[in-house]
This record gives C-alpha cells, sequence and structure tokens, in this order.
C-alpha cells in the first residue's frame, strides 16, 4: 500500500484560524496607524492656520493704534485704519478669517475678539483674541488667546 501524505481537516482549520486572527491583527494596527496619522496632520494644520492668520493681523496691529471691533450677523469684524482700511472677517458659516476679501486661515471653529484701554501699557489699545483651530468643535486641535498691543512703540 501507498503511504497518502496530506493536511487533515483539523490542521487546515488551525491554519484559518491563525490566519484569520492575523489579518485581523494586522488590519486593527494599519487602522490604529491612519488614525494617529490623521490627528498628527490635523494638528500640524491646525497650527499653520493659527500662523496665517497671525502674520497678517500682527503686521496690522503694529502699524495701527486704533480698531473698530464689531459682530455682525454672526461675523466677527475687526477694522483697522482710517484711510487705508484693513478689515478682518471671521464668518463661522465658513469656518474661515477673512482680511479684505481673502480668506486667510481656514478651520476655525472660535474666533472672539474683544478690544480695551490697558493701563498697564501706557493705555495703549490691546486687542484679545481667542483661536480655536480643527476639524472636531469638541476637541479642538489649537487653543491660544493672545493680547496684542496696538502700535506699542
Amino acid at each position: 500500500m501507498k503511504r497518502e501524505e496530506g493536511i487533515t481537516l483539523a490542521s487546515l482549520v488551525l491554519y484559518v484560524i491563525i490566519f484569520s486572527f492575523t489579518l485581523g491583527l494586522l488590519a486593527a494596527l494599519s487602522n490604529f496607524v491612519y488614525d494617529n496619522m490623521d490627528i498628527i496632520s490635523s494638528d500640524s494644520i491646525s497650527s499653520e492656520e493659527f500662523n496665517k492668520f497671525n502674520i497678517n493681523f500682527l503686521k496690522d496691529v503694529k502699524e495701527n493704534s486704533d480698531a473698530v471691533v464689531s459682530n455682525l450677523n454672526g461675523s466677527v469684524v475687526v477694522t483697522f485704519g482710517s484711510d487705508n482700511k484693513t478689515v478682518y472677517t471671521y464668518k463661522a458659516s465658513d469656518k474661515a478669517i477673512y482680511k479684505d476679501k481673502v480668506k486667510i486661515a481656514t478651520n476655525i471653529l472660535k474666533f472672539d475678539v474683544s478690544k480695551k484701554n490697558d493701563t498697564a501699557h501706557n493705555n495703549k489699545n490691546v486687542i484679545t483674541v481667542t483661536i480655536e483651530t480643527g476639524k472636531n468643535a469638541e476637541k479642538p486641535s489649537f487653543k491660544k488667546t493672545i493680547n496684542y498691543v496696538l502700535k506699542y512703540w
């Protein structure tokens, strides 16, 4: 008689179970890696959006000694200068900040601006900006509150 060699049903079932377990483990691991990459990407994009706003806004803060802050129809508007006006507008519906009519920052979840006269800075006008960026309103990627002193020299 010939000796027949082959795979038994028990070993085949064992191989399928081990293969399925390994495949499930790799799927869970790759899902974890891709989720973390999305979080890291979102965080870096959010800080970039703040930096784009901050560079533009800081230039106007240094050049002007006064600004007008107003809230119009769910939008926050900051106007610098009397002759050559520069206007920053936050539109909550777009989640964006515009300088004049050019969009300079996106994914802005919250943008609050207030102005006061600060006696600690020789009666200079101070604009306080609170900004939150990201994709999820419950868990913003970036939060910052900054006091800008208008034309401080």
